[in-house]
């Protein structure tokens, strides 16, 4: 049911192909726990959702769907710390970003990316203690990882 739901929300999200919805809560709880679950399983501590790297997150995706690109940095050049830096975020001292495109669902999107040793090193590094979730048109995945000073 709940890979259902995701499915749908997927399939809305790409309805359109100029509008980027932000993910409905629940799925960025659903993400969440999938990354704690990794975490867990390895000895680490949980990561908490952070609005403002989902807010980061969400708007790389929705640029690399609108632009029709894939790569931690846009045509103009920006990176992760740019986009992050522009989006007003402030407080961490170390981040970290994985992308994927094409999965239909976050248990996809997660399998792919824990089975890729730079994705996986983000996921698990003990250093971080919060994350960021973006999804956009054409199944854009991001997740964006951040460690307090």
């Amino acid at each position: 049911m709940l890979r259902a739901i995701l499915a749908m929300s997927v399939a809305l999200g790409s309805a359109a192909a100029h509008a980027c919805p932000t993910p409905p809560q629940i799925e960025l709880e659903i993400h969440l726990a999938s990354v704690n679950a990794e975490r867990r399983k390895a000895g680490r501590r949980a990561l908490s959702l952070a609005p403002e790297l989902s807010r980061v997150a969400q708007a790389h995706a929705c640029d690399m769907a609108r632009r029709g690109y894939f790569s931690h940095t846009s045509p103009d050049g920006r990176g992760m710390m740019d986009r992050a830096r522009r989006a007003g975020v402030t407080g961490y001292c170390a981040m970290g970003e994985n992308i994927a495109k094409g999965q239909p669902d976050v248990p996809s999107a997660m399998a792919s990316w824990m089975r890729s040793p730079g994705h996986r090193r983000n996921i698990l590094d003990a250093g971080y203690t919060a994350a960021g979730f973006g999804r956009g048109p054409g199944a854009h995945w991001v997740q964006v990882f951040a460690a307090e000073c």
